[in-house]
């Protein structure tokens, strides 16, 4: 057996002396929680290969880790360990590829690691050390006796003095080095402009003062990260590189001394990715930026003019916080994201668009964009983000977002003119942030909106919404922020919103709700009573108002209310009885008094009545006597 891999195995093994001869043991991702002791009774004569990776290791790197001699790979990143390195490491002189970053480790790198003679990947990302890791430099003409072929060092925190260590002009064979986030300030270090050999560069996010001289020896350079720097890379317009690049990310630089763009990315027709994001770039795109271009970041620029149209292999654009105007009309049928967010766009969503059918991520808010939103947009099926908030689109929200959309996660639609009732969303189940408020919707809230059991964040608010709040709403159990407010909402407040354990903002102010605001659980939490303000019928905390004495007076004006009635009922009924008398004899007697055959009539019907009874009596009477 050479490999085994019990990456989220529960009980991963039980004897490894059965398996010496095992040569990778990966154990990434298994919540250990500590090193394994079995590991530490094991004489490995084969293993070069030891991945313990994102265990969530809670303590001290052990000295045993030096005895497994033929130990090549060690990856301990991601966990929480602290204290030094042991100098014991250094007995793997066959190591390779040591990884620690992501660590709580701190304190001198021991001298360990500088015996490691076959190191050529050391990743000490994140690593809290002083600049006592020069330890492994006492003296300005220390030779590592490693060539070092990759060097992670990001987030290192090696200021706040930090001088560069000479012997990385010695790593020749260095083609990685990344120093990203490390309060590095002053002039570019000597120390790296001598590595010929380098590919790639990252000095992300430091102080470092950069001009075109510092560059001039690397001319194997493809991976160029400067950005969060001061660049001086664009003094002459004739200035060639002596290299080509793949990606140049240089967002948040002063380019000076023009913030414009550099004359010499003319030249670089490998160029895959560029971002000049937040450098004050003030004039329009020229045509002359490499057309090969996959990923271009120019936003938050005073950039103007129109929507290039010379980068046909894009799949990521990003332009917004521009002053671009215009019409709406991407060329690149390979886009996958999309974001012209916050420009000057004008008219409708043009057919062109619906013609990218692998888009993602479409981004088109804080424009003057009108129109309804296009049917062809259906036929973009993995759209995940459909921003289209703050336009003045208009008509119905249309009912096959929620039919052909199945991948959506973010849908924004806020603050347009849309009007009608909220479409059937419920077959959305990757749906996580729906935001319709500031609209013109009207009708109920659908009781299927429940059913989006992923949803975090529900934003309705400010629309013409009426009826209740659904019952079901209390079945996203995922939600973080719910916003119904300044609709026309009535009824009670239901129970199940306190069960919503993840719910972070709430506000349902100025609506028609009544009777007392649930308790307990999440929704304790929700002190402020402008939550509910504008709501006169609620009661019970935060707000002031007692339910108590609110139920009291309901009751006591209901009983009023009830005798009221009573006394009128009982008005009624004598009323209409004595109506009904008077109505009755009149009737009778006035037909009497009018006319004289109606009468001769009846009093000859009155004769004949009593004749009859007198009668009966008689002969009653006479039966009577004969049984006596």
């Amino acid at each position: 057996m050479t490999w085994v891999d019990f990456t989220n195995a529960a009980n991963w093994f039980q004897d490894l002396n059965a398996l010496p001869h095992i040569q990778e043991i990966e154990l990434s991702s298994c919540d250990l929680g500590t090193f394994p002791r079995s590991l530490s009774h094991v004489n490995f004569t084969s293993l070069t290969t030891l991945d313990l990776g994102y265990n969530d290791i809670n303590s001290t790197i052990p000295d045993w880790l030096g005895n497994i001699k033929n130990l090549k790979s060690l990856d301990l990143s991601s966990n929480s360990l602290c204290g030094s390195v042991p100098a014991s490491i250094g007995n793997l002189s066959l190591l390779q590829h040591l990884v620690l970053y992501s660590n709580d480790l701190n304190g001198t790198i021991s001298k360990g690691i500088g015996q490691l003679k076959s190191l050529a990947y050391l990743d000490l990302s994140s690593y809290s050390i002083s600049y006592n890791f020069i330890e492994l430099n006492k003296s300005d003409d220390w030779i590592p006796p490693f060539q070092l072929q990759s060097l992670s060092m990001d987030f290192c925190q090696i200021g706040p003095t930090p001088q560069f260590p000479k012997w990385l002009q010695t790593q020749t064979a260095l083609r990685q080095l990344y120093l990203s986030a490390n309060n590095l300030n002053g002039m570019f270090p000597e120390s790296i402009k001598r590595l010929k050999g380098l590919r790639d560069l990252d000095l992300y996010n430091n102080s470092l003062s950069l001009s075109e001289d510092d560059l001039a020896n690397l001319s194997s350079l493809k991976y160029l990260v400067i950005s969060y720097n001061s660049i001086y890379l664009n003094k002459s317009d004739d200035w060639i590189p002596p290299f080509q690049l793949n990606t140049l990310f240089m967002e948040f630089c002063q380019i000076l001394p023009m913030p414009q763009f550099p004359k010499w990315l003319r030249t670089q027709t490998t160029l895959d990715e560029l971002d000049l994001s937040n450098a004050g770039i003030k004039e329009t795109i020229p045509n002359w930026l490499p057309s090969g271009l996959e990923y271009l970041d120019l936003s938050n620029n005073m950039i103007d003019g129109e929507i290039p149209q010379f980068f046909p292999k894009l799949k990521y654009l990003f332009l917004s916080n521009n002053s671009f105007s215009g019409n709406l009309s991407p060329n690149s049928s390979n886009l996958l994201l999309l974001d012209l967010s916050s420009n000057k766009l004008v008219g409708g969503v043009p057919d062109s668009l619906c013609n990218l059918q692998t888009l993602e991520s479409l981004h088109l808010s804080h424009n003057n964009l009108s129109g309804p939103i296009p049917l062809c947009l259906k036929s973009c099926t993995e759209l995940a983000t459909l921003d289209l908030g703050h336009n003045n689109f208009i008509g119905n929200i249309p009912t096959w977002i929620g039919e052909s959309l199945l991948s959506l996660k973010t849908l924004n639609l806020r603050s347009n003119a849309f009007n009608g009732s909220i479409p059937r969303l419920s077959s959305l189940p990757s749906l996580r942030i729906l935001d319709l408020s500031n609209n013109n919707l009207s009708g109920n809230i659908p009781e299927e909106l429940g059913n989006l059991h992923g949803l975090r964040s529900l934003n309705l608010s400010k629309n013409y919404l009426i009826g209740q709040i659904p019952w079901s709403i209390g079945g996203m159990k995922q939600l973080e922020v719910l916003d119904l407010s300044r609709n026309n909402l009535s009824g009670a407040i239901p129970s199940d919103l306190a069960a919503l354990n993840f719910l972070d903002h709430l506000n349902l102010s100025y609506n028609n709700l009544s009777g007392r605001i649930p308790n307990g659980n999440q929704l304790q939490t929700f002190i402020d009573p402008s939550i509910y303000a504008g709501n006169p019928n609620l009661c019970g905390p935060p707000l002031i108002k007692n339910c108590t004495v609110n139920i009291a007076k309901a009751n006591k004006e209901e009983q009023s209310e009830d005798s009221s009635k009573s006394r009128m009922e009982t008005l009624w009924l004598y009323t209409s009885i004595t109506l009904g008398f008077i109505i009755g004899f009149w009737a009778t007697c006035g037909s009497l008094l009018l006319q004289q055959t109606w009468r001769t009539s009846y009093f000859r019907a009155i004769d004949n009545m009593f004749d009859k009874l007198y009668v009966m009596m008689v002969v009653t009477v006479a039966k009577y006597k004969r049984k006596l």
